[in-house]
């Protein structure tokens, strides 16, 4: 099982836990303190993961995701040899231009090729975003932070404070997949609201 996985069961065991605790009559033996471990442990696991990786923009800008706090963050990682991945960017390029003065951010972040690889796909196809890369290790270190991405695209959104709001493990496409791109809409507008404008 992924590290996403086991995170999850762990937060759905313990809320259930909860559930059971305050819907019923028994006294428990949880003190205070120690729910409010309990509660500190779970806010931690539900928080995304710190990384660092350069941008195509510019050679010498970074993104580290504690800077970005206060924004939407859509970690959008795919390839660009994935067709779905290439479907995404028209969709995506209209989501960011559309939101990023409120707050979004959408980091497309290359699983697997090199700067002059992605400098060449670049040329051909426009991409409103920023498009990260890394060395492969720290790709594959970034990706088992996540879970271990196992399907390209995949896309993780991120609250304004650092929290993961969503995971879809598949192409998000406006005219090929309405119901999970009405989804994904819903909650990138839901976690905008949160705050209303950037902190």
């Amino acid at each position: 099982m992924n590290i996403m996985l086991n995170k999850f069961i762990i937060i759905k065991s313990m809320i259930l836990a909860f559930s059971f605790l305050n819907a019923s009559e028994v006294k428990s033996d949880i003190t205070e303190e120690q729910k409010k471990q309990i509660e500190a442990l779970t806010n931690d696991l539900l928080m995304a993961s710190e990384f660092e990786l350069n941008s195509m923009d510019d050679d010498q800008k970074k993104y580290k995701l504690s800077d970005l706090k206060g924004s939407v963050v859509i970690l959008n990682f795919w390839a660009t040899w994935c067709g779905p991945c290439r479907m995404e960017i028209p969709d995506f390029n209209e989501l960011y231009l559309e939101n990023k003065d409120k707050g979004l951010i959408i980091l497309g972040i290359s699983t697997d090729d090199t700067k002059r690889g992605l400098a060449n796909f670049l040329k051909s196809y426009k991409v409103e975003y920023p498009i990260l890369y890394g060395s492969n290790k720290q790709i594959s270190k970034i990706s088992n932070d996540y879970g271990g991405i196992r399907a390209l695209p995949t896309s993780i959104i991120i609250g304004r404070n650092g929290e993961i709001k969503r995971i879809y493990p598949s192409a998000i496409l406006k005219n090929y997949t309405p119901e999970i791109y009405a989804s994904f809409l819903y909650d990138v507008q839901t976690a905008l609201k949160n705050g209303d404008e950037k902190k």
